[in-house]
């Protein structure tokens, strides 16, 4: 807690009681899960009502060998909503948005073809009506566009916003973790598109972080979530399990001061 002329004020991203309310903006299907999965399975877990926002349904993804059959985005969709649900998710809102890709000229109809304000107004609807306490993003430092889209998108829907607005918090990947992970990625998948990317840029600088949840006490939730998405390759598959646990029961979080945003 932080101390005011009125009293200490509760901190509402480390202090989770029953009856919070959180709003977690995505880009895709599986995001929820692979991506910001413990942290929305443990503000659940504490009480917290949460609401997934997932821009797109993962059209442009690659489907998996063995993935079920049918429209992409429709199998995804399906992913999504039952993956949410085991992480203890209220409610889940698609924004209607085509998936970009992660390169290429975006797509008519798709998230990165839509101006940042745009996108910032759809969230914007969204806090004045859900108000929550907590708007959760992902950070974007992976390199993929909708990611990049999406963040920014929830700064520009809270600036200025008058009272009662959320703290804005962005899961992040440490540059240190991302480093092993490529390194391991190296041989395990080497024709993956993140090895185009330059390591030295690759996720969060580490001193940026500011807050790191212990969230071993949820990783069956996340796990189950996670083997909801059938149609999507898991970026922990085939790591080390000293290297898979390092990503699934820390998550790593940083708060980003926005003008009008609330501790």
């Amino acid at each position: 807690m932080t101390e005011t002329t009125a009293g200490p004020v509760r901190d509402r991203l480390l202090d989770v009681r029953p009856g919070d309310r959180w709003l977690v903006a995505v880009a895709h299907p599986d995001d929820e899960s692979f991506g910001c999965g413990s942290t929305i399975a443990h503000a659940a877990a504490r009480g917290a009502e949460v609401t997934v926002a997932c821009a797109t349904r993962g059209e442009a993804g690659e489907p998996a060998p063995g993935s079920p059959d049918g429209d992409l985005g429709t199998v995804r969709e399906g992913e999504l909503r039952r993956a949410a649900a085991r992480l203890g998710v209220g409610r889940v809102e698609l924004l209607g948005y085509r998936d970009s890709g992660f390169d290429g000229d975006p797509p008519a109809g798709s998230l990165c073809a839509a101006s940042v304000p745009e996108v910032a107004d759809v969230l914007r609807r969204l806090v004045r009506e859900l108000r929550p306490d907590v708007l959760l993003v992902l950070d974007g430092s992976d390199g993929h566009r909708d990611h990049l889209h999406v963040g920014a998108a929830a700064r520009a829907a809270l600036q200025g916003m008058d009272g009662g607005a959320p703290l804005l918090v962005e899961h992040c990947l440490p540059n240190s973790l991302l480093r092993r992970w490529l390194q391991e990625m190296r041989s395990l998948r080497p024709d993956t598109a993140y090895h185009a990317l330059d390591p030295a840029t690759l996720g969060r600088d580490d001193a940026d972080i500011t807050d790191v949840l212990d969230t071993a006490g949820v990783l069956d939730r996340r796990e189950a979530a996670m083997a909801e998405h059938r149609s999507q390759a898991s970026p922990f598959d085939g790591l080390s399990p000293d290297l898979r646990r390092a990503f699934l029961v820390r998550d790593h979080l940083a708060r980003v001061d926005v003008p009008g945003d609330r501790a």
